[in-house]
């Protein structure tokens, strides 16, 4: 008879499960790419930032996200630039594998007439998959805005609210009035992280919208939403956040979004990666699923490969 190596042996008695695991799919919901020579500039960058202000393209973010193991990527468009809408599917087209879908910004012209034309021809490439709101819009919140929130909810399309220029509780009106509408709060709903705890008015608020089914949060910026950078990088520091998010909108509307390159100013793309697995992991692999990429798929609509 003859005899295995200890090696082969070992690999015959394996499951057949184990030799076909594969790594965890990973959709990141929030990566910028910008180009600092668009027209209308990347305005929120301080031209002293050695590590932002400079061009962040496809080139310089593939290998990144390739090394990582990030299998999807929805681009979340980085300022309030309208034409910027069209240049986010232009410049990810060569790379649809990847790049999923397009979050674009028509903060400018929500609830006014140039909304609707606009938003009908973003909404012809099947990667748009909807738009932040990150400023005022010229009409304030009236009728015009409702109307155009609604438009967007029968197009299947979704929203991010940037908080900063709304607040939590203008989102929980919104949510309430338009509750087809796919709703999801970037960063925690805008905290602000300095060491202190959170302010019980600013939970009670986050509480708030959390109860409305329609409306999800987005685990990113953890390193961003730090006042001084860079940002610590242990666990226990976002601790409290992250067990408030998990508490208030559970394991089925949490979303995962590193916030690249806006991460880089404390560290590399592993090391959000690495922070966030590090408090959701043990979890288990369900509560991984759905916060890497179920809910980013449930969300945004992505169409599965």
């Amino acid at each position: 008879m003859k005899h295995l190596s200890l090696a082969a042996l070992f690999i015959a008695i394996l499951p057949a499960w184990s030799l076909a695991e594969e790594p965890m799919k990973i959709i990141d919901t929030h990566v910028h790419l910008y180009s600092l020579d668009r027209p209308d500039g990347i305005g929120w960058i301080k031209k002293d930032n050695e590590i932002l202000y400079r061009d962040h393209l496809p080139e310089t973010h593939e290998p990144i996200a390739k090394a990582n193991g990030v299998s999807g990527v929805v681009l979340v468009q980085a300022g309030q630039s309208i034409p910027d809408n069209q240049w986010n599917l232009d410049v990810s087209a060569n790379n649809k594998h990847l790049y999923r879908g397009v979050v674009g910004n028509l903060s400018l012209v929500i609830g006014s007439d140039e909304f609707k034309p606009l938003f009908e021809t973003l909404c012809k490439d099947p990667r748009y998959l909807g738009y932040r709101l990150s400023g005022r819009p010229k009409n304030e919140i009236n009728e015009d805005f409702y109307r155009d929130l609604k438009a967007t909810a029968t197009a299947s399309k979704s929203v991010d609210f940037l908080l900063g220029g709304y607040t939590l509780k203008e989102v929980e009106a919104v949510a309430k009035k338009v509750p087809e509408l796919r709703i999801i709060i970037d960063h925690f709903g805008g905290v602000q992280l300095n060491g202190d705890p959170l302010k019980p008015e600013w939970i009670a608020d986050f509480r708030a919208v959390a109860k409305l089914p329609n409306v999800f949060c987005k685990v990113s910026a953890l390193y961003g939403r730090v006042a001084i950078q860079p940002a610590p990088k242990d666990l226990a520091y976002y601790k409290p956040i992250l067990d408030l998010a998990f508490e208030c909108f559970g394991e089925d509307r949490l979303v995962y979004g590193s916030d690249w390159p806006v991460t880089e100013n404390t560290s590399d793309y592993a090391s959000v990666l690495t922070l966030t697995r590090s408090y959701f992991t043990p979890k288990g692999a369900e509560v991984c699923e759905k916060l890497f990429h179920r809910n980013a798929e449930k969300f945004y609509a992505i169409t599965k490969r």
